[in-house]
């Protein structure tokens, strides 16, 4: 089967990591919420349902993709596993952003709305990743810490005199903007 067309389930039972069976479970017992959010409200896969995991199956396929044609080139330090591993977390609160607030899966996070700061769901997806950390005994390295950190970029960190973000938070950046800017139409039902 050519991995191009597998689905989310699918591309996760193919992650070279030994951390993949801890994300085959959380997907199973998130399945429900993964399925009915949207990729993000209005500017990428932001169909319903199913945008999300759509969107998280097109950046696994990326990764597949450019990372060994980056290999190709030079070692990047990092592997495929790993940058698919950050690729699954990448945007983990948006199904939880999404849900129904009445979920008792998701209630916690959207009684702090009330709490609302810059950066609120950035804030949250290290809460929401940390707490299934704990629940399903799994570690993230500092490089991955690193890579979810910077997914959307360096924003206020950026520094002209230092590298603040890691080869895999590059890696795993364009895996995201090519799947939500160069083609933020496509790819429905793919996931």
């Amino acid at each position: 089967m050519n991995f191009l067309t597998l689905n989310l389930h699918q591309l996760i039972n193919k992650i070279a990591d030994p951390r993949k069976d801890v994300l085959q479970r959380i997907y199973y017992d998130y399945n429900t919420l993964f399925h009915i959010a949207p990729g993000s409200s209005h500017n990428h896969q932001a169909w319903h349902p199913h945008g999300y995991v759509d969107h998280v199956a097109e950046c696994l396929r990326i990764n597949e993709v450019t990372y060994d044609s980056l290999e190709r080139i030079r070692p990047v330090g990092f592997t495929k596993g790993s940058a698919s591993v950050v690729l699954f977390f990448h945007d983990i609160e948006k199904p939880f952003k999404y849900a129904d607030p009445s979920d008792s899966r998701v209630s916690v996070w959207h009684s702090e709305l009330q709490y609302v700061i810059p950066g609120y769901w950035e804030h949250i997806k290290k809460r929401i990743i940390l707490d299934l950390m704990a629940k399903y005994d799994f570690a993230l390295s500092d490089d991955e810490w690193n890579a979810l950190k910077y997914t959307h970029g360096e924003g206020d960190d950026y520094r002209k005199d230092m590298r603040v973000s890691t080869p895999l938070a590059a890696h795993v950046g364009n895996c995201d903007r090519w799947s939500a800017r160069g083609w933020p139409k496509d790819g429905k039902g793919l996931g």
